[in-house]
């Protein structure tokens, strides 16, 4: 840094100030400090860096499942987010396994990792929820609220299946399968209660068989979907309550040799291009995931600058998009 110096004719201090994303430089005086930096082919040290600042400049995001392709912009957006403020990003999947979590957690901590987003695979696990909310790291979670004394960025679902449900209850349907992960994490709970609010906002109950909550895996949809669909009192119209189930649905309608939607309307939990290009084209509840892992970089940009501060929750609007999977009940 002292040779840069020398050769941009500057102090070191400013120096520092260009390598480390200070604004407090004039354009000119970056420039010519940034000139110095080729000629001289400086690369500065991050090990070094962080042992004097205390940071190491990289966050992480742990998810459940690389094969989601949705999840995708929602790590662009943070990632996008965090490089404006010379943050670089970590990404890993914990394949919705408690433990291996715990185990992500402790170990990226070790490695003095300055935030983390995690969308965690249990609000109920004690360990787990121990082990976020002691954590030193600043912690925010994704569509996520326990603990309670954590950064969340959270998603409005109950709105946009209470909205979707209505909508099929008025097209005739009334025995509509709601299909979701497990009930311990609070997009399923939200999503449920979305779904029964409908039916009681038209003065019905719903069939409680219908309410099949277990796991997001392609597996358990379709094994779910198609023990539904082959029944003497069979549903007539699907929500499927994630953001990976789509697929199986449709495979299990289709197994079964039912039709979109002569025979059973389908409603998505999330958009995606297999909503968008099949035929017929499927209804979801949508919102921006990219909005959302802004929110989240933000958040963790935030409070690395200020560890004390009020607990952020940010909730984002859902809406319906009606397309062409949804018809009348068959008669």
């Amino acid at each position: 840094m002292k040779d840069v110096a020398e050769e941009a004719g500057v102090g070191v201090g400013t120096v520092s100030r260009v390598v480390n994303g200070g604004t407090n430089v004039s354009l000119k005086t970056r420039e010519r400090v940034e000139a110095a930096i080729r000629r001289l082919n400086f690369n500065p040290d991050p090990i070094a860096q962080s042992m004097r600042s205390g940071q190491t400049k990289m966050f992480a995001c742990i998810v459940r499942d690389f094969s989601v392709p949705i999840l995708s912009m929602f790590v662009n957006a943070m990632q996008d987010t965090a490089d404006v403020s010379g943050f670089g990003l970590q990404v890993a999947s914990s394949y919705h396994d408690t433990d291996r979590e715990i185990v992500m957690l402790e170990r990226l901590a070790r490695r003095r990792i300055d935030g983390i987003v995690i969308a965690s695979s249990s609000e109920t696990d004690e360990g787990l929820l121990e082990t976020i909310s002691s954590s030193e790291v600043p912690i925010v979670l994704l569509d996520r609220d326990k603990p309670d004394n954590v950064d969340a960025v959270l998603i409005d679902h109950r709105a946009g299946v209470r909205t979707a449900v209505q909508r099929l209850l008025d097209l005739g349907h009334r025995r509509i399968a709601m299909l979701s992960g497990q009930k311990g994490v609070r997009p399923v709970r939200e999503r449920v209660a979305g779904y029964r609010e409908a039916f009681s906002s038209r003065g019905l109950e719903p069939a409680e068989e219908l309410i099949r909550c277990g796991s997001f895996t392609p597996d358990f949809v379709y094994s779910e979907t198609a023990q539904m669909l082959r029944s003497e009192a069979r549903p007539t119209a699907i929500y499927a309550g994630g953001t990976a189930m789509l697929a199986a649905v449709l495979r299990a309608i289709r197994d079964v040799g039912l039709r979109v939607p002569q025979d059973v309307s389908v409603v998505a939990g999330a958009d995606s291009e297999l909503a968008l290009l099949h035929t017929p084209t499927i209804s979801v509840v949508r919102w921006q995931h990219d909005q959302l892992g802004a929110a989240a970089a933000r958040f963790l940009l935030s409070r690395v600058e200020n560890r004390k501060a009020p607990v952020q929750k940010m909730i984002f609007p859902t809406e319906f998009i009606q397309r062409e999977s949804c018809g009348p009940a068959p008669s």
